[in-house]
């Protein structure tokens, strides 16, 4: 068996400039312990200035040509000199909100209405007229493009369609084509 030597080194002299190598010391920092009355002396006035508190805060000026007494005597308007508040109507809540058309296309888990009702449902959508032209709404996966289209994908493309009826101002019809929609005709997350 063959034995390493036991002999460590020697410690590195002050060049701090050169790389550490494997044996090398590790360089410890020079301690002085000081005990003693000067130590505590210093700790407390550290100590105290940490939990020395700010001064009071002074009262605000008073406004020009105002003497105190005045100031707690200040004009005020009276409680019954002023006008009742009105009360304000809330404005009607509309019948059919997307929140609602949302949660109608998400109930049990639907992604979206299949593909021949989905194109019927397409037909409601109106174009939008812009600066630059006409503007289609989102297009549907339809086709090949339906079969590789994840249901995550589909349902995002039906809510915005649903925004974009909602836009237009046809969500009533929207919702009710989606009520008519038997349970078959939609589209479920782990359904293809």
């Amino acid at each position: 068996m063959a034995r390493l030597p036991t002999h460590k080194s020697p410690a590195r002299s002050g060049d701090l400039d050169r790389p550490w190598q494997a044996g090398d010391t590790i360089p410890a920092p020079e301690v002085e312990h000081r005990d003693g009355d000067s130590a505590w002396a210093l700790w407390t006035q550290v100590s105290r200035q940490h939990e020395a508190r700010f001064q009071p805060t002074a009262p605000l000026t008073l406004p020009p040509g105002m003497g105190t007494e005045e100031a707690a005597w200040a004009r005020t308007q009276p409680a019954f000199g002023a006008s009742p508040l009105r009360s304000t109507r809330r404005a009607a809540q509309p019948l059919f909100t997307l929140e609602s058309a949302l949660l109608l296309a998400r109930r049990n888990n639907r992604v979206c209405p299949r593909p021949q009702r989905w194109e019927a449902f397409c037909e409601l959508l109106p174009p939008r007229k812009t600066v630059r032209g006409t503007a289609r709404p989102p297009a549907p996966p339809t086709g090949a493009a339906w079969g590789v289209t994840p249901a995550l994908t589909k349902r995002l493309c039906f809510r915005e369609q649903l925004e974009w009826a909602e836009r237009e101002g046809v969500l009533e019809a929207v919702f009710a084509f989606m009520q008519s929609l038997a349970e078959e005709e939609w589209l479920h997350m782990g359904e293809d």
